[in-house]
């Protein structure tokens, strides 16, 4: 079914899926103006056909005299406009944020977007934000992440003089993750390699050997290898940011297999990709395509609670046992010290007492 289109000048159409599967066609007299109209269906063919249905009552509000909740004061939908269209706000964020940013706006918009700038600090307004968050509770990742659009919109908003204070500055989310100290442990790698393509098993061992993100990792060029190290800029920071990873062990090897198969490819005429690694098609992975590989791989082998991202807690026991301080460590992979000092103390420290107490225990066994 086709989306209603009135053709009213300058009007803005909002259209997204809630939390519990519904969806929601907002409408506006001006983007960030005030709301004319609201259709709530089971499904995007619902939706539209109530809208439809209800064309002529969004036109008739949007030909009445706008309303306005005080006499020239500031809303949160202007807010939110001045917010897309500042380069200390919206504009600096990736183009991968900005899509996800986006929708969480678009929602802020539909839920607070009459909120005058004045009101945001009135009491009430805090428990209504946390509310809202909470309505998003059966995906609390989403959730929280919904929280922390609302939370940046609002601190910028302070920054600028826009209103007084965030209310919700330090609400506390409500996923919680245990993950920060999780490995792929070496038997259950094994396994996982065992049972991964050829070209999954090239990603998966340099992963593991560098600690390179996901979405780094599909990105790397032949370009960005160095003598001993990749030097790169990290997409998380949208190039902002060039990482130096060395190449130790494990990981130079995956780098010779690689510059093996690329001699081939151009001894037989083929144009080799710019791309370390790629399918079996020849193309740069998809970050989604390669933890698909991953989570194929590990459940063929048995391997429970382990995913891609878990890889990068194994480069770090590496780098742990090949001399590598905590900071520098760190520095290399993107996390915080305290992250890479949890690791250390998991398993690396954990793996040097079992082994020494292993060593006198065969003594005291030997000297009898």
């Amino acid at each position: 079914m086709k989306r209603c289109t009135l053709g009213l000048p300058h009007a803005h159409r909002v259209m997204n899926r809630s939390s519990n599967g519904t969806v929601r066609i907002y409408w506006y007299r001006t983007r960030g103006g005030e709301q004319i109209g609201k259709f709530v269906g089971a499904s995007y063919a619902e939706a539209i056909a109530l809208e439809t249905a209800g064309a002529q009552e969004v036109i008739a509000a949007y030909a009445r005299k706008p309303e306005r909740p005080e006499a020239n004061a500031a809303t949160l939908r202007g807010v939110i406009v001045r917010y897309k269209a500042s380069p200390t706000g919206f504009l600096r964020l990736a183009d991968k944020t900005k899509v996800n940013w986006r929708r969480s706006l678009d929602l802020i918009d539909a839920k607070f977007g009459n909120l005058t700038t004045k009101a945001v600090s009135a009491k009430g307004v805090k428990k209504a934000m946390i509310a809202w968050r909470d309505g998003f509770k059966d995906t609390p990742r989403q959730a929280d992440a919904h929280m922390t659009v609302l939370k940046r919109l609002l601190s910028w908003a302070v920054e600028n003089e826009e209103i007084e204070k965030n209310p919700i500055e330090r609400v506390e989310g409500i996923y919680k993750s245990n993950r920060a100290a999780l490995i792929v442990e070496p038997d259950a790698l094994e396994a996982i390699l065992e049972r991964a393509t050829p070209e999954a098993q090239l990603a998966i061992r340099f992963a593991a050997a560098t600690g390179v993100r996901r979405e780094d990792l599909c990105e790397i060029e032949w370009s960005f290898l160095r003598e001993n190290h990749l030097l790169f800029p990290t997409n998380k920071s949208s190039g902002r940011k060039i990482v130096r990873v060395p190449l130790l062990g494990e990981a130079w090897a995956v780098v010779e297999e690689l510059k093996k198969q690329r001699e081939q490819a151009i001894a037989e005429g083929r144009v080799p990709s710019a791309f370390m690694f790629v399918t079996d098609r020849k193309t740069p992975w998809k970050p989604d395509s390669l933890t698909q590989a991953f989570a194929r791989a590990a459940k063929a082998a048995g391997v429970v609670g382990r995913r891609l991202n878990d890889l990068r807690g194994t480069a770090i026991t590496k780098f742990v046992v090949a001399g590598f301080d905590n900071d520098t460590i760190a520095d290399i992979v993107g996390w915080e010290v305290t992250r890479v000092a949890n690791i250390r103390k998991h398993y690396v420290d954990s793996w040097n007492v079992a082994e020494r107490l292993m060593q006198q225990l065969e003594r005291s066994r030997q000297t009898g």
